[in-house]
């Protein structure tokens, strides 16, 4: 178990309150429209695998060694959750985070050569000026102003995901989703609903209307794009230009445009979407912490001194890593994944019959009581290095685990350093008084009322 020693009076942010028990039909169903989280059982925070009977009959799967085997050691076994493919399908198509086999391995082939390291130092300066550039948005608003950091944080994330991987065009894109885009989400957990009892999209749902509305539009945005980009023969190595050029090394057939919008679609969104949460939570923890405030402009001016953050300050920035390491263990912003179970099995001992949907969730793996000291205590001191060799590999899980863990973890942790090293030492960050915000587990795990802030500059 991990610890550290904190003389500072101890900070609890807030959680979601667990199922007492695993639940049953029509329960879960309810539970999982309002918040998935609510869905996991407290004994999941105890016990490495715990059954809920439905129906559908789901596994919580949240002990290291299990986590091994479902998402590693035996990975092949167990395909992405058909039911959760279903629900994402009306807006990102079937792109690669969706495929499988020989599908996934050469699109996530084509992708790869974006995240290698060399090629991260490169996109240091264009996170640098996007958070430069949400400073002075900052700096030129009105002193004193309450803003929603989750929005501001959402525009700072988009600007580098389309700089990197789609060059040119994203005006219309961020203008399509920005249109619905809370709306959308907060009525994505009746999708999954829909997806898990096997019912058509084309079933009435609330928001159902204003979701299919949203799709259009984001997927219209997008497909202009990839037609302007395939007509004028443009390649280029950002992620279009390259899906444009690559084709199937066995078939040889080139993405279709249906595909490569798919792709584009799923990047955007899911690149960042995660970080511009995963920031905003981060704000929110600090703004209740002034100690790791201090710790972290202490830090940035000691490694950085008054210039610009930049990539090649990543390493040294340690403290800055540990708060925000903490932040997405606290709040994972993908808090759940999802496999099927198609014939009988066993995973550390216990029988998983077949039609059973195993659950991986990450949140309560993050807070799992015989894994971790005082888990739902905000305490970056667990992520300092002498603490790194005592953790299981399967016990933090921001971005996944095993063969398809996130292709982006490195291109989001650099970023998400250098922007939050960024807007410390820019401003602090206040929340009003008696306001608490409210997790809510849906596609994403964000707060459901908002996260209004007053930037106060520091100079």
């Amino acid at each position: 178990m991990l610890d550290s020693q904190d003389s500072a009076a101890p900070f609890y942010p807030p959680r979601i309150e667990p199922a007492k028990k695993p639940l049953r039909f029509p329960r879960n169903l309810i539970k999982l429209v309002h918040n998935i989280l609510e869905v996991i059982p407290e004994q999941a925070y105890d016990e490495p695998i715990v059954i809920a009977p439905g129906p559908p009959r789901m596994a919580f799967l949240t002990g290291p060694e299990a986590v091994k085997s479902l998402l590693h050691t035996r990975q092949s076994e167990f395909p992405k959750g058909e039911a959760q493919n279903r629900s994402l399908e009306p807006l990102f198509g079937r792109p690669m985070i969706s495929a499988e086999g020989h599908d996934w391995r050469w699109q996530r082939g084509v992708a790869a050569p974006l995240f290698r390291h060399e090629e991260l130092l490169h996109y240091g300066p264009i996170i640098t000026a996007s958070a430069k550039t949400t400073v002075e948005a900052w700096c030129a608003a009105r002193p004193g102003e309450w803003r929603l950091i989750n929005r501001d944080m959402l525009r700072a994330a988009f600007r580098v995901i389309s700089s990197t991987m789609l060059v040119g065009g994203a005006e219309d894109v961020i203008a399509a989703i920005e249109q619905g885009h809370a709306d959308y989400f907060s009525n994505a957990n009746w999708w999954i609903m829909y997806a898990v009892l096997g019912l058509p999209s084309w079933l009435p749902r609330p928001g159902g209307r204003a979701m299919r509305a949203q799709e259009v539009r984001m997927r219209k945005a997008v497909t202009a794009i990839v037609a302007t980009r395939r007509a004028g023969g443009v390649g280029g190595n950002d992620l279009l230009g390259r899906m444009l050029a690559a084709h199937d090394p066995e078939t040889g057939l080139r993405m279709s445009d249906r595909l490569l919008v798919d792709n584009i679609l799923s990047f955007l969104v899911a690149g960042y979407d995660t970080t511009a949460l995963s920031l905003t939570w981060t704000l929110y923890l600090l703004s209740q912490s002034p100690k790791w405030e201090a710790r972290i402009l202490e830090e940035v001016e000691r490694v950085v001194g008054s210039g610009p953050v930049g990539s090649e300050h990543f390493c040294d920035l340690v403290v800055t890593q540990q708060v925000y390491n903490e932040a997405l263990r606290l709040y994972p912003t993908a808090p759940v994944i999802v496999r099927d179970i198609r014939k009988d099995v066993e995973i550390e001992g216990v029988p998983l019959g077949a039609g059973t949907i195993a659950v991986v969730p990450i949140y309560a793996v993050h807070r799992h009581r015989r894994y971790w000291t005082d888990p739902d205590r905000f305490d970056p001191g667990r992520f300092a290095p002498e603490n790194a060799a005592k953790r299981p590999r399967y016990q933090f899980l921001p971005f996944g685990a095993g063969p398809r863990i996130c292709i982006g973890a490195a291109f989001a942790t650099l970023e998400a350093t250098i922007m939050l090293a960024t807007f410390v030492r820019a401003a602090r960050f206040e929340v009003a008084r008696g306001f608490c915000p409210l997790p809510s587990g849906q596609l994403f795990l964000f707060s459901k009322n908002g996260m209004p802030m007053r930037v106060t500059m520091r100079r």
